[in-house]
């Protein structure tokens, strides 16, 4: 179940223990003490208002999270105001990009609407030194893995050297091993190898956790640690958190059986946005 009244809690228990909270540009552009940091991650997948409550929150406990953005949300005045906000308040705002998947895999095409959408972010107002890439889950893909392989190319690297994907090479530019713990699934988890586990799928080795007091232990015990959230998913009250928990499970047991037929992959794919929404 994700309340705000968690998170609230959680940020307030980071403070009283001393965590500090620093966005991923700040690591990546030298302006911190690299000597340990907690990142508060953010994917804001389509609802601005839902990561502004974040932002006001960590804001709250003198904390910062870096959001990353889908670009289509940006053609909305409304939610470029909301972003503006979230900024304000010291937060990163940059690019949650699926070039790969929106351009089935066609790297020349991917870079091409990398380009738009980086130029679109900076124009209004937003710097993009980290990226992160959106994880589809029904896309079928062929020819590549996943938005990952967009900075994978070493050519795509060296193009936008002054960019920091955070699934990809934030290890190697940072050159620290880091935990990373997320609550994609509708449950807290260490993820076994964030960076490659769409090669290779390695679920079964990702450390559960049961709750975010469990995280603030996790936390005494690790020096590099990014957690990420999905703040879409997240409520008010228990009625809304149990009723969105149970329509995720329904939908994600119903996949699991209609991916067993035949050909059912590609038709589901043509749906991969709902997935931003559930």
């Amino acid at each position: 179940m994700f309340l705000y009244k968690q998170w609230e809690n959680f940020c307030r228990e980071l403070d009283n223990n001393g965590f500090n909270s620093v966005t991923a540009a700040s690591l990546i552009n030298d302006n911190v003490d690299k000597g340990d940091f907690l990142v508060l991650k953010h994917d804001v997948e389509n609802n601005p208002s839902k990561a502004l409550k974040f932002a006001e929150i960590e804001n709250k406990y003198f904390h910062k999270g870096s959001y990353y953005v889908q670009a289509y949300l940006l053609h909305d005045e409304k939610n470029i105001e909301i972003l503006k906000r979230i900024k304000a308040l010291g937060h990163e705002v940059s690019y949650h990009h699926d070039v790969m998947d929106s351009n089935k895999g066609d790297l020349d095409e991917a870079r091409l609407e990398f380009l738009r959408y980086k130029k679109l972010f900076e124009q209004n107002g937003f710097s993009i030194s980290t990226v992160c890439q959106h994880g589809n889950p029904i896309i079928e893909r062929d020819g590549y893995t996943s938005n990952r392989d967009f900075f994978r190319d070493k050519e795509i690297q060296n193009e936008f050297s002054s960019i920091t994907e955070i699934m990809v090479n934030f290890k190697n530019k940072l050159r620290v091993n880091y935990k990373y713990i997320s609550d994609a699934g509708y449950g807290w988890n260490v993820i076994f190898d964030p960076e490659n586990n769409d090669v290779c799928d390695s679920s079964d080795k990702n450390t559960p956790i049961s709750s975010l007091k469990e995280v603030i232990t996790y936390l005494k015990e690790n020096r590099y640690v990014i957690i990420s959230t999905h703040p879409h998913r997240w409520h008010t009250n228990k009625y809304n958190a149990v009723l969105k928990d149970s329509m995720f499970k329904f939908v994600k047991n119903i996949a699991k059986i209609l991916l067993k037929i035949p050909g059912m992959k590609k038709v589901m794919g043509r749906f991969y946005f709902l997935a931003k929404k559930i």
